[in-house]
């Protein structure tokens, strides 16, 4: 029960962990959104880190300070400085220490017999990647600008300390994991994953992870659709898994409030990116951290990339630790999870990639697209993908774009190929210059036919308001009568708007999922689609995907070549980042495209667009 007194509550000031840096623009980059997008690869390789049990030069620390026996002083020394929580205090506990005999001699030792981590710490310059753990700013600021090669051996000491316990920590939180999901499975309950918008998309890739590596099926669902669909079907030992990058989304916390207050024995386990949230602190039996940063553009990027990232662990995790339970020796099962734990470390590195040798074919489909009024996103398999991009697309470049299952798009939707009334600004100049090519045309004739002045301007007027309305006049004269007919028999003013669908395709490489993503584009194409693949290299993709549908007239194409994998689930990760890149840049055309047309408040922004927000925090 808490009591109002009116007491005045004592509070510690804390000392931010976040610095400027990590929330300033950096160049050569423009926007925050592409900045994050970039981080990807260092964030994504933060996190692989911690699965691989700390960073190799954090590793080398901890043995070296055991080694010398310093390690429970650095331990005393780190936990004072954090407890400090004033730069002012800090700096002054490190300089005693900096001072002392004992870091003197510590230093001299790593100088003189431990050449390869003296030469990755203090010889090189230095870079913030050899900060890890998540009080890793603590430490930089300790550096106070100065790069002394003394202090900067003792901050890295001090992080290699913190990262110790965050990977214990993590290790602790994914076991913990691992048993839920483990009983749940032996007990054949169900376990049901919940999130919003991005973190939603996550979960789908999700259960793609866990069907396809660990043979588990999890169940993604929207917060509201749970409560619809299986809030009063609970039992106990289900597990709920809820996801979110601020820790904070009011319908996730409402649905956590409702499992606990079931009183069944429900285990309820949290991803976040923001630990110190209500879901990472309050409401979970388990909390694993993600590990992104901070995200200062409001499209989510890095958190989406770090959660698919983080799932992918987890689901060869779980795999692994089903053999070892059902004491599986099965070589085929071996293998997979031999090829999984290796493709883990490709992470990074595969993101590095994509983002370096997809960027001409993304400008190019980007100039081709990014005024399009509407869209649709096809994915064979790798749906979650597909409504991510869609999201990211209609989030800054305001565009209508749906993501989806591409064999669900013949099930209604292709309805919007060929005519329909889906006009964007192109369309509208298509029919503007018809319509000013036919007002020439009945000034020339009308002076032909020695009308009169009068009698044009009523011609014209008549003629604007019968595209609409499809009515005739009637306050016409004969000669002008005539040749209003004349003009409208065969005036289609609509056709010159009907534009080719623009059509997105995503397709990991098994032959079974390109075939099929064959046969979609060429059912699809006939009827008035263009064509944009997302793929890795396939000559039979490339041939269905550029060959005209029609003898004659305009169809639109292109295809961004993935880095080549060989493996669906990898494409998962690089697909990811093609589509982020897109809506970068669609959003960058389209923003620059309205500014010119001075078109006040349209919102288009990749940063900052309109009506969204970072936190949903309200019903």
């Amino acid at each position: 029960m808490i009591i109002n007194t009116g007491d005045k509550i004592e509070k510690t000031p804390v000392h931010s962990k976040l610095r400027a840096e990590d929330t300033e623009l950096l160049p050569p980059f423009e926007y925050f959104m592409e900045q994050e997008i970039c981080a990807e690869i260092e964030s994504s390789g933060k996190l692989i880190k911690l699965f691989k049990g700390g960073s190799n030069t954090g590793r080398r620390m901890i043995e070296l300070l055991k080694k010398e026996k310093i390690l429970s002083d650095m331990k005393e020394l780190a936990e004072r400085i954090i407890s400090a929580n004033d730069l002012k205090k800090q700096l002054s506990i490190l300089s005693k220490f900096e001072n002392s005999q004992k870091a003197e001699n510590f230093y001299k030792k790593v100088e003189e017999n431990y050449q390869s981590i003296y030469r990755v710490l203090v010889i090189k310059d230095f870079e913030k990647k050899y900060f890890f753990s998540t009080d890793k700013n603590t430490f930089i600021d300790l550096l106070n600008s100065h790069f002394d090669k003394k202090r900067l051996l003792i901050a890295k000491a001090l992080d290699s300390i913190i990262e110790l316990d965050d990977v214990k920590e993590f290790s602790e939180s994914v076991n913990k994991f691992l048993e839920l999901v483990n009983n749940t499975y032996q007990k054949s309950r169900n376990i049901y994953i919940i999130a919003c918008g991005t973190s939603y998309h996550a979960t789908l890739v999700a259960s793609l992870f866990f069907n396809e590596i660990a043979n588990i099926e999890i169940i993604p669902v929207l917060p509201g659709n749970f409560r619809g669909q299986y809030s009063k079907s609970l039992r106990d030992n289900d597990v709920i898994i809820g996801v979110s990058q601020s820790g904070e989304t009011k319908d996730l916390i409402d649905i956590f409030n409702d499992v606990e207050n079931l009183g069944l024995n429900i285990k309820k386990i949290v991803l976040v990116n923001n630990m110190n949230s209500s879901l990472g602190q309050e409401k979970s039996d388990v909390s694993i951290p993600i590990f992104c940063g901070p995200e200062i553009a409001v499209p989510a990027t890095k958190s989406f990339i770090n959660q698919i990232t983080l799932f992918y662990y987890l689901a060869i995790s779980v795999l692994e630790r089903k053999l070892k339970i059902e004491k599986n020796t099965n070589k085929q099962l071996k293998k997979i999870l031999e090829k999984r734990l290796k493709s883990i470390e490709d992470i990074p590195y595969l993101i590095k990639e994509t983002i370096e040798t997809t960027k001409e074919q993304i400008e190019y489909v980007a100039s081709k697209i990014y005024m399009e009024p509407s869209m649709h996103i096809l994915a064979t398999k790798i749906t979650g993908v597909a409504k991510e991009g869609a999201l990211k697309i209609r989030e800054t470049v305001l565009n209508h774009t749906e993501g989806g299952e591409a064999s669900e798009f013949k099930h209604g939707p292709n309805t919007i190929l060929g005519k329909n009334t889906v006009f964007g600004l192109k369309n509208v100049k298509a029919m503007i210059k018809y319509f000013n090519s036919s007002i020439d045309q009945i000034y020339e004739l009308a002076q032909e036919k020695n009308i009169s002045i009068e009698e044009r301007r009523k011609l014209t007027k008549a003629f604007g308001n019968y595209i609409f309305s499809k009515t005739h006049p009637f306050n016409l004269s004969r000669k002008a009568t005539e040749l209003f007919n004349e003009i409208i028999m065969d005036f289609e003013f609509f056709d010159k708007a009907y534009r080719n669908y623009p059509l997105i395709y995503v397709t990991g490489p098994e032959e079974r999922d390109v075939n099929l993503t064959i046969s979609q584009i060429n059912t699809h194409k006939i009827r008035g689609g263009d064509t944009f693949i997302i793929a890795e290299e396939n000559d039979k993709l490339l041939e269905n995907a550029k060959i005209n549908p029609h003898d004659e007239g305009y169809y639109g194409w292109g295809y961004i070549p993935l880095p080549k994998t060989g493996d669906s689930l990898m494409t998962a990760f690089s697909a990811t980042i093609v589509l982020q890149l897109l809506a970068l840049k669609m959003s960058i055309k389209k923003m620059s495209k309205l500014d010119r047309l001075k078109i006040s408040d349209h919102g288009v922004h990749p940063d900052v667009p309109k009506n969204v927000s970072k936190s949903i925090t309200v019903d």
